[in-house]
């Protein structure tokens, strides 16, 4: 009884904290960034009629981040843009280089030039459940991540009065209602000694009124990445046997025009279950792929991510092996007119049709 009890009020606490992780006190938004670096100028100056030469950290904007939330900070999600090249050189046009969000303990990483993405630990949200009822009483979740922080003044930014937190010697956070308006790092020296800023994250515009589309916290990277995790064994040869629908096959001659992202379910020339994920194709029309083989459900083999050269042919069983027979060979990969995956002894592949539609439901 006693057991069932304490498990009771563990269940209990465990949802409530579910309901009750509500970092900040503001219930959705949008806050632009400016991320800054530091040049290091050096120069000569006349100073008392002598030339002394000087050095000063002048900052440049390096990368925009543009960051939503919504369930007074359950959820998130950021955008980050580089805008300069390193020293400050602007570039002509901003570029999107990374997407992220953050959702139940996970912080998805997309990044969009090797079009991969990673999981780590949303450890702000494991930190504040493992140390919930501390959470419950700080009402802060920087004093549950930073134990021992505490405010020690105001600024104002954006015409909001910002808590101060000293981190410590390296960071400077500057918060309002639980909101990041600025970050700072700082240079020390090999003795700890605070120097000079090192990097800036601050908060250039905020909106607080309008409504976020809820789409961002659902991107298509996200959901491609759950359909391709999705096939395991079983799952993929179900849908070799039963759904012709879902499924183009290659052709043994022609093969099949490959495009980024596209999925494809295969057997190997020794009867192995496959699947891989189209990364990219780069400039020297390199495949670039995702793989994963199978045996009896259990993953035999996998690459992420696995390069093949133009022209080149490949034994997926082995891919990496410096020769093999000519019966074991599985597809080649070709771009000359068009991007073509060809089959060679493989027994089938097998485009996944909904891999290019933007619901990825099979």
């Amino acid at each position: 009884m006693k057991k069932l009890l304490n498990f009771i009020f563990l269940s209990v606490i465990i949802s409530t904290y579910a309901q009750d992780f509500k970092p900040y006190k503001v219930k959705f938004g949008k806050i632009t960034y400016e991320k800054l670096k530091y040049s290091t100028v050096s120069g000569y100056k006349w100073k008392n009629e002598k030339e002394r030469n000087y050095s000063k950290q002048v900052p440049y904007v390096s990368e925009q981040v543009i960051y939503y939330w919504d369930q007074f900070g359950d959820i998130a999600f950021e955008e980050i843009y580089q805008v300069s090249k390193f020293g400050g050189e602007l570039l002509p046009e901003k570029v999107k280089i990374t997407e992220r969000l953050w959702v139940g303990e996970h912080r998805y990483y997309y990044n969009i030039e090797e079009n991969t993405i990673y999981d780590d630990p949303y450890h702000l949200r494991i930190k504040c459940k493992e140390n919930f009822q501390y959470y419950q009483i700080k009402d802060s979740w920087i004093e549950t991540l930073h134990m021992g922080a505490k405010t020690s003044g105001t600024k104002e930014i954006l015409g909001k009065d910002s808590d101060y937190y000293k981190i410590d010697n390296y960071q400077d956070l500057y918060v309002w209602k639980g909101l990041l308006l600025k970050t700072e790092y700082f240079s020390t020296n090999r003795k700890g000694k605070r120097l000079y800023p090192d990097r800036t994250k601050i908060a250039i515009e905020i909106d607080t009124t309008s409504a976020i589309n809820q789409e961002l916290f659902n991107p298509i990277w996200l959901k491609r990445e759950k359909l391709y995790n999705l096939l395991d064994e079983n799952k993929i040869v179900e849908l070799l046997d039963a759904r012709p629908d879902v499924t183009e096959q290659a052709d043994n001659i022609e093969g099949i025009q490959l495009q980024k992202n596209d999925i494809l379910l295969f057997v190997t020339s020794k009867l192995t279950i496959g699947k891989m994920q189209v990364l990219g194709i780069d400039k020297n029309n390199q495949l670039n792929i995702k793989y994963n083989l199978y045996s009896y459900n259990n993953v035999l083999d996998w690459g992420n991510p696995f390069k093949i050269k133009n022209n080149a042919v490949v034994n997926i069983d082995n891919p990496h092996a410096q020769d093999s027979a000519v019966e074991d060979l599985d597809f080649k990969w070709s771009v000359n007119n068009k991007a073509m995956l060809l089959p060679q002894n493989n027994i089938s592949i097998l485009l996944l049709k909904p891999s290019r539609t933007k619901t990825l439901e099979i």
